[in-house]
Parts: structure tokens; C-alpha cells; sequence
């Protein structure tokens, strides 16, 4: 390659590429620059906006006098002009251009001629300059038969940096999906997901080399009248100032986690020569200890104790499962609210789960089933930019004996008396007859109503049949009805759940996947499954605006459902300035309290969904 090369494709250094990284690719520029243009200084920099400098990241310098990571005020560089298009980007004779030779005055510099071109990155944004000078004047002919080349490769390294920006921003959004699968958000504890998998480790070790193991469970005493006095807002900030005084009571290589709600757990391994029981309850003492001062929450002081089960695996006895242990420290922890709360209790093999609440409500419940006594909800989602009601999910209720049971209780007690399967069937039947009845009423059928399905019926194989024609013998479309799994559905046999979502799919349902965000395999279901929506789970909207690392995070999950494709619903939605970041972030659809509250279908507005000419996109 020579100064005489006459074609800018020709000039290109053939070993410069995309895949180089920045700092190699200046480094090849310059040095093929020097040579092709030979003068005494060339430079790439950065420009410093916030501290008015510019930087020089890698530079060729015949006289020696600077050096990598020198700067000088961008105030006082030739680059400002050249950027600002004030001067031109070559001057064989900077006398000849007023701005260079006046600042070239004023600085006593010894600088005859300039070349610039500005380095920017993909999104136009300035990073910085490919810049050069020489004490002597320069024929102007040879600078412009290179300008073209001067700004092919100023472009090439901006769309190097680009990218590489591009990776690094990948893998930070990696490890963020990675640390936000095996931690709470609210605590920064290990979530359930990292405990068992720690727990499953410790017990493999017990089990070849005979270490001892215990597990402590936690339940905050009372945690309802917190939430219900200071509301969810003051509930969380006890469980932030909770789980710190609990991590400053259990030992540096002891598992804390947070399994959900107001439960805690430990896992305890030999640490020093102690562990097992002893160890155990040492720890479950400094725990109760550490609970000793009350906590400020909402400007007020209030003391909470928590309830504590031990379960532990000494050396010499046979191996239990993660499970197994986990129950154990359950049964104890119970065991331990039972005798009066804020106190701590070992399991001991005579002690039961605590099912007399389940033997109470069994049976009502499955009676309050076959005679569809339960009764159904609905709570809309909107159009974020409209407002307008797109879609609803229908929720089930229960009231016995004059009283409501929360969802909470009803739902895992159907599941372990498996009545999830009938209960699914009766809400699939009330949503049905209901979809019915707003096709009458609002003039047409695109109206979708969202139903939760249970894990189990996604092994089912006769299960989509049964539902198709259920939903076709109601008299409504499958493409009505969204059904709503959760990535439990997906996670005992994924291989079955993809063939069932498959049908389901292919019979006009639509699917969505609920909670995304909160699992492990979110990303991996994205992929394996027929998805039409995902709902983000309201974990991450509750401080979307207060929080910039929430945030950046809900732009992430709702950038990757867009660019897949999907209809992105961001639940949790209970303040306008959460409705405002979510539009900004680019959020279609939305469902929360901030709304409408679930409520019968007589007392929600859909005034909204009026015929019109075109087909509304459908909702979950």
C-alpha cells in the first residue's frame, strides 16, 4: 500500500475487521496511517465531555513528548472546531484557515498542518477523533486524495466500538438474567432456586463423606399486620432491614435465602470444626438475638419476632433429599408457632405437618367445586397508550362460611388435593359463559379472557382435546381463550409441556407465559414453547420507578418479548409514575390496581371495546 493508491477500496488495510477489538484496530490504523501519511503525529482520542478534555488513547508521536492517557483541554484543540464544523477536517496549511491558526497562536504550538475526522459510535453520539499534525506545512493535494480513506476508517472504528460496546452490554444483560434468576430482587438474598441447589450440593457431600447438614426455616410472626398497617411498602422495607440483620447473625459460609414472601431459610455446612445440630442451634439463637431491637418502619418502631424450625443430618445417619429436609424444618417451624411464636424448635421424628386447617377445608372446597360455588373475577389489561380495555384475566374466589379464603390458601391446597384439574375446568366453563354474554353486549367476539392452567394438566396428553371441545361446545372460539402457565408447568417433564403447548397452540389458544422474569429457564421456554404473551411479574415493577438498575432491567425483558415478537403485559401496575416509565421504556399493555381492582363481571367498564372497522389485536 502507497500514498499513490488511487482507490479507496484499495487504501483499506485488508487486515482490519469487526472482529478486531477498538483498541487493536486503532493501533493497525495508526501505524498504516503513519506510513501512508507520513506525519509526525497521529492520535486516536476520546473526548471527555463531562471534564472538557481530550484524552489520547493510543498515539504515534516521533517527538516523544506524549504519552497513552495525556490529555489537554477539548477547549484548547484544534478537534473542537473540526467537530463543530467550524474548520475543515484537512489543513495542509493551518495559516490558512483562521480558527487553527489563532488557536495555534495563542497556544505557542508548533504545528504546520492538521488533519481530523470525528469517530462516532452507531448511535451518532461522539466518542472521540483520528486526528494528526506536523510542524510542516503538508501538500494539500495529498491530503485530499486520502480524505475518503480518513473517513472510512474513523467510521470502521466507530463500528468497531460499537460492537464491542454492543458485547459488553450483552454480557452485563447475561449476568444480570443469570443473578436475577438465583437472587430476590428485594433482599439480594440467594432466591429458592440457588438455596436447593446448594442444599442438593451440601447433601451430596454428606452423603460420600458423612458432613453434617442443617437447614433452619424462618416465618416473621405476624407479617400480615405489618403489610396491612404500612402497607406493601412498609412490609418490604422490614424484610430489607430483616434479612440484613439476618445475614449479619448467620456465619460468613452459611447459605441465607429468601424463599419467598416472609419465609427465610439457612443451610448451615461444617464450618471451623462445628456444624449439624449444635451449630444449628447457635445460629437460630443469634437469630432470635438479633431480632432483639425494633425496627423503624414508616416512621415508627415496631418489634417482630420470627418463628424458627431446625432440621439437621449428623454424621452416621442415613441421607434424606432436599425435600425431605426442607419439610422437616417446616414440620419443626410450625411446631414452633403453634407453641406461641419467637421461639425456635428441632424437628423431631414424632412431629406431623400441621394439616388441620387442609382436613378443614378439604372437603368444603371440593364440594364448593362440584357445585360451582366458586366465584369468578375478572381484571382488565389495558393499552398503555389508549387506556382502553384489550383483555381481562378471569381470577377465581372462594367464600366459605361467610368468610373469603385468599387465593393463596384455596389455590395450593386444591393442587395438593389435586382438584386443580375439576377447578380449571369450572373456570375455563364461567369464563366461556361469560365471553358469551360480552359478545352480546359489546357487538363482537375479539375480546380475549386470560385462565390460569395448573403445571399438571401440561402433561396431560388427553388434555387438549377435553379443552378444545369444551370451549368449542360453549360456543366460543379457542382463539378467545388465553391460557396462562407458569414455568413450573415447564420444568418436570419440558420435553411433554412443549408437545402439549404445541397442540394447544395449534388448536387456537393462545399461550402466555406468566411471571417471566422469575425463573431460570424463562429464556429457554421463550424458545421451546408456541408463546404469544409474556407477563412480567409484578416483582418488577414495583419500584420500576425509583430504581435505575430495576429499570434497566425491565428495558431489557421488555425489548427481548418485543423483539421475539411477543405481546409484552407488564403486571403490578398501582401508581401513574410506574405507567409513565413503563411508556417510556416502550410498554404496550399493562394490568394492575393503577386500573381496575378484580372484580364481577357486572361492575367493570368495557365501554372501550366498541366495534370497529379493523380487527384489535388480541389480548392475553
Amino acid at each position: 500500500m502507497t500514498a499513490g493508491a488511487t482507490t479507496e477500496q484499495a487504501l483499506v488495510p485488508p487486515a482490519l475487521t469487526a472482529l478486531m477489538s477498538f483498541d487493536e484496530a486503532s493501533e493497525r490504523v495508526l501505524d498504516y496511517l503513519r506510513t501512508l501519511i507520513p506525519m509526525s503525529f497521529w492520535a486516536v482520542t476520546a473526548h471527555d465531555a463531562e471534564g472538557d478534555r481530550q484524552v489520547y488513547l493510543h498515539l504515534r508521536d516521533q517527538s516523544g513528548r506524549a504519552a497513552v492517557g495525556d490529555s489537554n483541554a477539548w477547549s484548547e484543540s484544534f478537534c473542537q472546531y473540526m467537530v463543530a464544523g467550524l474548520a475543515p477536517q484537512l489543513a495542509a496549511d493551518i495559516r490558512a484557515v483562521p480558527r487553527y491558526a489563532a488557536l495555534s497562536a495563542a497556544a505557542g504550538l508548533a504545528v504546520g498542518a492538521y488533519v481530523g475526522v470525528p469517530i462516532r459510535t452507531g448511535d451518532g453520539e461522539l466518542f472521540g477523533t483520528l486526528c494528526a499534525s506536523d510542524p510542516d506545512r503538508q501538500e494539500s493535494a495529498v491530503l485530499e486524495r486520502h480524505a475518503p480513506l480518513l473517513q472510512l476508517l474513523a467510521t470502521l472504528l466507530g463500528q468497531i466500538l460499537t460492537g464491542e460496546r454492543l458485547q459488553l452490554d450483552a454480557r452485563e444483560r447475561e449476568a444480570t438474567l443469570r443473578w436475577r434468576a438465583f437472587h430476590d430482587e428485594l433482599t439480594s438474598l440467594p432466591n429458592r432456586a440457588l438455596f436447593y441447589d446448594r442444599l442438593e450440593h451440601a447433601l451430596a457431600l454428606h452423603a460420600r463423606d458423612q458432613r453434617p447438614v442443617a437447614v433452619l426455616t424462618l416465618d416473621v410472626d405476624d407479617f400480615k399486620a405489618v403489610n396491612d398497617a404500612f402497607g406493601h411498602g412498609g412490609g418490604d422495607a422490614l424484610l430489607v432491614g430483616l434479612s440484613r440483620r439476618l445475614q449479619a447473625a448467620v456465619r460468613a459460609g452459611d447459605t441465607l435465602a429468601r424463599m419467598g414472601g416472609d419465609e427465610f431459610a439457612v443451610l448451615l455446612e461444617p464450618s471451623g470444626g462445628r456444624g449439624g445440630l449444635q451449630g444449628a442451634q447457635r445460629v437460630a439463637e443469634r437469630v432470635m438475638a438479633a431480632l432483639d431491637e425494633p425496627f423503624q418502619v414508616g416512621g415508627q418502631r415496631i418489634k417482630v419476632g420470627v418463628s424458627v424450625g431446625v432440621a439437621a443430618l449428623e454424621p452416621g445417619t442415613h441421607g434424606v433429599g432436599a425435600e425431605v429436609l426442607l419439610t422437616q424444618a417446616d414440620v419443626a417451624l410450625y411446631t414452633a408457632k403453634r407453641g406461641g411464636k419467637f421461639q425456635s424448635t428441632v424437628y423431631q421424628p414424632t412431629m406431623r405437618l400441621p394439616e388441620a386447617r387442609d382436613l378443614q377445608l378439604r372437603e368444603p372446597l371440593r364440594e364448593a367445586i362440584e357445585n360451582g360455588e366458586i366465584q369468578e373475577v375478572y381484571q382488565p389489561v389495558v393499552a398503555l397508550d389508549t387506556l382502553t380495555v384489550v383483555g381481562v384475566e378471569c381470577l377465581a374466589r372462594w367464600t366459605h362460611q361467610g368468610r373469603p379464603v385468599g387465593p393463596d390458601v384455596f389455590i395450593p391446597l386444591a393442587a395438593r388435593s389435586r382438584l386443580l384439574p375439576a377447578l380449571t375446568t369450572l373456570m375455563v366453563g364461567r369464563a366461556c359463559a361469560q365471553l358469551r354474554q360480552w359478545r352480546r353486549t359489546l357487538g363482537h367476539d375479539r375480546l380475549r379472557v386470560a385462565v390460569n392452567v395448573p403445571p399438571g394438566l401440561l402433561k396431560d396428553p388427553a388434555f387438549p382435546g377435553q379443552l378444545t371441545a369444551q370451549v368449542l361446545g360453549a360456543g366460543v372460539h379457542p382463539r378467545q381463550l388465553t391460557l396462562e402457565i407458569t414455568e413450573d408447568a415447564l420444568l418436570d417433564d419440558p420435553d411433554a409441556a412443549a408437545v402439549i403447548a404445541e397442540e394447544l397452540h395449534a388448536a387456537g389458544f393462545r399461550l402466555a407465559l406468566d411471571d417471566f422474569g422469575t425463573g431460570y429457564s424463562s429464556l429457554l421456554h421463550l424458545r421451546t414453547i408456541p408463546l404469544d404473551v409474556v407477563k412480567i411479574d409484578r416483582g418488577f415493577t414495583s419500584d420500576v420507578d425509583t430504581n435505575p438498575r430495576t429499570r434497566r432491567f425491565m428495558q431489557a425483558l421488555l425489548t427481548m418479548g418485543h423483539e421475539l415478537g411477543l405481546r409484552v403485559v407488564v403486571e403490578g401496575v398501582e401508581r401513574v409514575s410506574q405507567a409513565d416509565v413503563l411508556r417510556e421504556l416502550g410498554a404496550t399493555h399493562a394490568q394492575g390496581y393503577l386500573y381496575a381492582r378484580p372484580a364481577p363481571a357486572d361492575q367493570l367498564d368495557l365501554s372501550t371495546l366498541r366495534p370497529r372497522p379493523t380487527p384489535e389485536p388480541a389480548a392475553s
